[in-house]
């Protein structure tokens, strides 16, 4: 079940970092005008570091980590490439939506904290709510005894 996690994730940074490429091509290619200077703005004033960490830390050192079968069944880095990933993920919201507010140079308020934190705090209370609800388990999978008895091994 790890194995397959572990693709699954590889699978889906794999997935956006094609998408994110196929936009800054499209926009790029198409030089609209009204387009370009956004990405130019994240060239200046420290937003290019940002952006540069976003391509290491959310695409290659994730798929470097999970490219190799045997990596794929150990859970703790399974955990940890999927914290990277889930930070790095804010951290690219962060580089999307911030400088259209902030102009060219790089701020941080403490409400950039404190808003992801609140609407995760939200979620998760949620979650937390309804997962005593329902079974963790499909019990009516014909199947399941069967998976039960893959995972033990």
């Amino acid at each position: 079940h790890y194995h397959d996690l572990g693709k699954l994730m590889l699978a889906f940074v794999m997935f956006w970092a094609y998408v994110s490429f196929s936009q800054y091509l499209i926009i790029w290619s198409g030089n609209l005008p009204e387009e370009i200077p956004w990405y130019l703005r994240r060239l200046q004033g420290g937003w290019g570091w940002v952006g540069a960490a976003i391509v290491l830390l959310h695409f290659v050192l994730p798929f470097l980590l999970l490219l190799p079968a045997s990596a794929n069944r150990n859970p703790r880095l399974l955990a940890g490439v999927a914290g990277l990933v889930v930070l790095m993920r804010l951290v690219d919201v962060f580089w999307l939506t911030q400088p259209a507010f902030a102009g060219s140079r790089f701020r941080i308020h403490w409400m950039d904290f404190l808003a992801p934190i609140g609407v995760g705090g939200i979620w998760l209370a949620v979650f937390l709510s309804q997962l005593g609800k329902r079974p963790l388990l499909p019990m009516k999978d014909p199947e399941l005894l069967q998976a039960m008895a893959h995972g033990s091994h």
